[in-house]
């Protein structure tokens, strides 16, 4: 076994252990303490997916890596709003998810990994040398103990990893890149265009008779015709049902701000004003000053501040942050944290009303003046009830939500209907509108429920829910209804509009067209002035997907854009709301050479971004085949924890 190459090889394991702990920095192993991951329920099943489980321990872990990892980003630790706003919980337990279905399509495909294969990515890696030499063992293993990590789990890890490569490898190797796909890429990302153009509005105020409507019926009420179209009855489960089968107690919320002081701790803060004098980042460039000018003038500005100066006045006549210095150099309040080191300790070390020697920082050189303080506190229970409040509601509503899904789900696959799990768990049926194939509608604003309602049999139910917005929904199929043909009764306002938007848009184009013609004589500037239109021009090179002046971005302006010969009139194109006329005044090609050298790593670039695309769409579609169940007890357990 590999456990058995590791232990007479630990030298090896440290040197990958130890690359593995450097790049995911600190968050890869956290402490894996304060969720009670060896409580008797750590080993119950969380999730199962196929046939592999996700266990609440393995959960827990994955959960405290991630929020350790955005507390890393961040710097401080996170409340449960903010964990919620992350969407933490959900982010962690759908990545385990795609592991799993990533370990199935393995196994279906025939993909394995053997212990041979994990010994030589062990021995062979080029990452885990330094000079040609591994890492020293001890301070590797010293590290790691520190983390907690295990020989068992980090095989795991890696056999993984390689089972992913390997599952990837089958699917995306055959994804090529072609020269001529690489150049066009890259014209499309460097080449740049000036124009002037002309913005034709579509013309307002037209209307449209009871007989064109009629004609314009006849001439296509294939159009109009309405496709096969299904009913679905459902339940929903959302948040609003099941907020209102959830309490909380005054003494709940009492209970909970005593066991998490932490999260409501307000750091210390210090409000400041200052003025920045500027140095020159290098002798070459055009803003601030050579060193020591500008310590003589930061000076003059310290001693003008302390000579009584009106020091608001001072910043906007002298300080060179642009940011600051029209507010007299205000920068509100700010924890430790947020600024340079040397700024912040300078600040901190004030008191109210102080202003402090010159301060060098990598920006230049900065007086500044504490113009007050905030102390480290606890905001009363009073003030954070609401808060609290709404968290815990949040915990019950959810754990309330995964019982309720699982149990309707457990109710409809032991074959009793909609009806009567709705009647036994309290919920209310309710009939959709006819559903048409790819439309989506609130409240089953969901592709994969109406996909799937496409699929079911009259009378048929779906016992698995889908997700939609605020919960989720549970379906069976009601109706059926036959393509038929629509009587202009049933469709006229739907026909007035597409005629009455025809119209505009051939006016406003019949406008663009006779600006075209008038421009052609006299020149864009005359043409649009002739016919109360103004003629403008981007400031800059655009390159493409960038603005346009006030024409905005779309793919028919760029393509008509940057097709143009320098000079050349475009013809009319359709951009939101009315037409344009566009004259490239100059035109950045691309270097031939630049490409030639650059062709390689674009080459490489967009083949890997292919890959990845593929191998997500791959994935997406093996979750599909794959039924994921909740236990709905553990993950109540869980979300109290």
């Amino acid at each position: 076994m590999a456990l058995g190459f590791m232990r007479r090889h630990k030298r090896w394991l440290y040197v990958f252990l130890w690359v593995v702990v450097a790049a995911f920095i600190i968050a890869y192993i956290p402490a894996l303490t304060g969720m009670g991951i060896n409580d008797r329920g750590a080993g119950a099943t969380l999730v199962e997916v196929g046939t592999l489980p996700i266990t609440v321990a393995e959960y827990q872990k994955a959960y405290l890596r991630q929020r350790e990892y955005f507390q890393s980003l961040y710097q401080r630790p996170l409340d449960n709003e903010m964990v919620k706003r992350l969407g933490l919980e959900e982010q962690t337990l759908q990545a385990l998810i795609d592991d799993r279905v990533m370990q199935l399509e393995a196994r279906r495909l025939g993909i394995s990994v053997d212990d041979e294969t994990v010994r030589q990515r062990l021995a062979t890696s080029p990452e885990f040398q330094v000079d040609g030499r591994f890492m020293g063992g001890d301070e590797i293993r010293r590290r790691l103990e520190m983390r907690g990590i295990s020989v068992a789990d980090f095989e795991q890890d890696l056999r993984k990893s390689i089972l992913r490569e390997r599952l990837s490898s089958l699917i995306t190797d055959g994804v090529m890149v072609s020269a001529r796909e690489a150049e066009e890429e890259y014209r499309r990302r460097n080449e740049q265009v000036k124009a002037e153009y002309v913005r034709v509005a579509d013309a307002p105020g037209l209307t449209v008779t009871d007989d064109e409507v009629k004609a314009k019926f006849e001439a296509g009420k294939e159009r109009y015709a309405y496709p096969e179209r299904r009913t679905v009855e459902y339940l929903l489960l959302d948040v609003p049902r099941l907020q209102s089968r959830v309490t909380v107690t005054e003494a709940e919320e009492r209970e909970y701000y005593e066991a998490h002081q932490d999260e409501f701790k307000q750091d210390e803060q210090v409000c400041a004003t200052h003025i920045l004098v500027k140095v020159k980042v290098t002798p070459e460039a055009t803003e601030g000053h050579a060193d020591e000018e500008a310590k003589k003038l930061a000076q003059s500005a310290l001693d003008q501040a302390r000579a009584g100066g009106d020091f608001a006045a001072l910043a906007k006549k002298m300080s060179e942050d642009q940011g600051s210095a029209p507010q007299g150099g205000d920068l509100g309040c700010f924890p430790r944290g947020r600024m340079v080191p040397e700024f912040e300790n300078a600040a901190f070390a004030l008191k109210p009303g102080e202003i402090s020697d010159l301060v060098k920082t990598q920006y230049g050189y900065h007086v500044i003046r504490l113009t007050s303080r905030r102390e480290e506190t606890v905001p009363a229970l009073a003030q954070v009830k609401d808060r609290i409040h709404q968290t815990l509601t949040g915990q019950r509503v959810r754990a309330l939500m995964d019982e309720q899904v699982q149990g309707l789900a457990d109710v409809l696959r032991h074959g009793k209907s909609l009806e009567d799990a709705a009647r036994e768990r309290g919920f209310l049926r309710q009939i959709s509108k006819p559903l048409a194939r790819g439309e989506t509608t609130q409240p089953l604003a969901s592709p994969a429920l109406v996909a799937r309602a496409f699929e079911l049999k009259k009378g048929e139910t779906e016992p698995e829910p889908f997700q939609v917005p605020g919960g989720y929904a549970f379906i069976a199929l009601a109706e059926i209804q036959a393509p038929r043909p629509a009587k202009l009764e049933e469709v006229k306002d739907r026909v007035r509009t597409d005629l009455l938007q025809d119209k505009t848009q051939a006016a406003s184009r019949e406008t663009a067209a006779e600006l075209k013609r008038r421009a052609e004589t006299s020149g864009l500037e005359k043409a649009a002035a002739s016919l109360q239109l103004v003629r403008k021009e981007t400031p800059n090179l655009v390159a493409r997907g960038q603005p346009m002046g006030d024409l905005g971005t779309s793919p028919a302006l760029d393509e008509a854009a940057f097709a143009l010969p320098e000079g050349t009139l475009s013809d009319p194109v359709r951009i939101p709301g009315g037409w344009a006329l566009v004259r490239v005044t100059e035109k950045k090609a691309v270097d031939p050479a630049a490409f030639e050298k650059e062709k390689p790593a674009l080459i490489a670039s967009l083949r890997q971004e292919r890959k990845e695309e593929l191998f997500r769409a791959f994935m997406q579609e093996a979750r599909k085949r794959v039924t994921v169940q909740r236990n709905a007890d553990a993950f109540k357990r869980v979300m109290a924890s």
